[in-house]
């Protein structure tokens, strides 16, 4: 069984994440996709449907010679429009929030060594849907503008050139820092802003180890989800040079090929960065439970307690 509670450097932590995916990685992605899968399909389903809408809307416009049919369409159906998008929000935050509370949930069934199924992470997940939601209303109105003075300063920085390397490791601190929080929170019955706190010293104390991790994870994924989203981008820009008067011949199935090709390029994006942020958050989560480790000798407990209960 895969060890949360140790205490780890930085080769460490990002060595460990990799070796949790190793070994939990098919039962953790099986479960992964029974409970977000559904939620994940429903939003590709409607973003497909909105960018076949304006795609064929544009095309349409262009051949009639309509500069407006889109400020048009978008007028006269402003309450479609409205609610659509109302709806299309609220399903982005749904799957989010899920998407970022089912490796807390999983990694808290790892930790107390209870069996790890479909039914138990979704009663996990059910128990600490609440305090997600919770954690990113209190969030939106506390640390986004924290997050946003911090960031605009540093922008204004980069000005001078020291801000580039400050933004290099404001950005990960950050977004490590909620992480952790997050963990926290989550995980106990802590208040929003302890968790803040207790995040915050969870950072201060390995604050370069932390970020190095943070920053190495957040590079692997964004060179993953580029090289995979680039793969269909490439072969339909290559179908261009090979017949480039397809416009001209049959305007309506390039039509049709380019919102197909844009539609899988966003889909293939989005799916694998919803996918990759598991390596984030899991790797967010080794981090946690580090720290707690350092702090509570929980594995040495445990063992102190094995020995005990052997003797006996």
């Amino acid at each position: 069984m895969f060890q949360l509670y140790k205490k780890r450097d930085f080769s460490q932590l990002v060595g460990d994440t990799f070796t949790f995916f190793k070994m939990e990685g098919k039962k953790y992605f099986r479960n992964y996709f029974i409970i977000n899968g559904g939620l994940i399909l429903i939003l590709i389903v409607a973003l497909y449907l909105l960018m076949s809408f304006f795609f064929e809307g544009t095309f349409a416009a262009a051949q009639n010679g309509n500069s407006t049919f889109l400020e048009d369409s978008l007028y006269s159906n402003m309450g479609i429009f409205l609610t659509v998008g109302a709806l299309l929000s609220l399903l982005v935050i749904i799957v989010s929030i899920v998407n970022y509370t089912f490796p807390v949930s999983y990694l808290s069934l790892l930790a107390n060594n209870k069996e790890i199924n479909t039914s138990s992470l979704f009663e996990n997940l059910k128990q600490k849907i609440g305090r997600s939601l919770l954690f990113f209303l209190f969030s939106l109105f506390i640390l986004i503008p924290i997050m946003c003075i911090i960031m605009g300063i540093t922008f204004l920085l980069v000005m001078i050139i020291i801000g580039i390397p400050l933004l290099l490791i404001i950005m990960p601190a950050v977004m490590s820092w909620i992480s952790l929080s997050y963990y926290h929170y989550i995980s106990t019955n802590s208040g929003y802003t302890e968790a803040l706190g207790k995040g915050y010293e969870m950072l201060r104390r390995n604050f370069w180890t932390i970020i190095g991790s943070t920053v190495v994870m957040y590079l692997i994924v964004q060179v993953v989800v580029s090289v995979v989203t680039f793969i269909p981008y490439f072969f339909g820009m290559a179908s261009f040079f090979v017949n480039p008067d397809g416009m001209q011949e049959e305007p309506e199935s390039m039509v049709s090929f380019i919102t197909i090709l844009a539609s899988a390029v966003m889909i293939i994006s989005l799916v694998f960065n919803y996918m990759m942020q598991n390596l984030i958050l899991v790797n967010q989560g080794l981090i946690y439970y580090s720290a707690t480790e350092v702090e509570e000798n929980i594995s040495v407990n445990k063992e102190i307690d094995s020995i005990g209960q052997n003797e006996e």
